[in-house]
């Protein structure tokens, strides 16, 4: 049995809601919104891009670490864990990413994990079964006003009727969310989901969004 790998070289806080492992879902689009966070507030400066696997295999396979000996200190191991939660926060945690080679939309996750400036950004990943006739939609991404840790919660969405798909049928999803900071400002994380997409919790809205 492979041993599991840690999450991210900061410890990761997971926040999950209650059927958060059934109820999400996958897509294969990217979605782009522009502006400036607020510590404790939403955060809209963000970028997400999913890809999905029909197999047993989720599309990220896991991370190519180093084994850390001496001898072969730049090695990496030879069979990548799978990862459920993981923060990219720089160059080489991207490319020691692995990928499945028969997961779709690999090309859009790398592309967004190679061309995040790590000096100034970061990368969420977070995949998990979903059903076959779901697809994942990004609901809000907000920082904690205590702590400033990332607080990133997704829905599901019905595919669109012209997807061949069965109703008990599950598929891997993987969600990779560019963060307009970088990983040294967050000492952890929560992501969550499940069941429709609902409005914005109270705490996290401006006062104009909340009027």
């Amino acid at each position: 049995m492979v041993p599991p790998s840690r999450p991210s070289r900061r410890a990761i806080l997971a926040g999950v809601s209650a059927g958060f492992a059934t109820a999400l879902a996958g897509c294969n689009e990217s979605e782009s919104h522009t502006s400036s966070p607020d510590g404790g507030t939403l955060v809209t400066d963000y970028t997400v891009t999913t890809a999905r696997s029909t197999s047993d295999q989720p599309p990220i396979v896991g991370s190519r670490e180093t084994t850390g000996d001496a001898g072969n200190a730049d090695e990496p191991s030879p069979t990548p864990e799978p990862l459920s939660l993981h923060a990219v926060e720089s160059e080489s945690d991207a490319e020691a990413l692995a990928f499945a080679e028969d997961a779709t939309n690999v090309a859009a996750v790398r592309r967004l994990v190679a061309e995040t400036a790590y000096a100034s950004e970061s990368v969420l990943l977070y995949q998990t079964r979903v059903g076959e006739c779901h697809r994942l939609q990004l609901n809000y991404v907000a920082r904690d006003g205590d702590d400033g840790d990332p607080d990133v919660e997704f829905c599901q969405v019905i595919r669109d009727a012209e997807v061949d798909c069965e109703r008990e049928a599950r598929d891997y999803v993987a969600a990779a969310v560019r963060l307009p900071f970088p990983g040294e400002e967050y000492s952890g994380f929560s992501v969550g989901g499940g069941g429709s997409c609902g409005p914005v919790p109270e705490r996290y809205r401006t006062e104009s969004e909340s009027a």
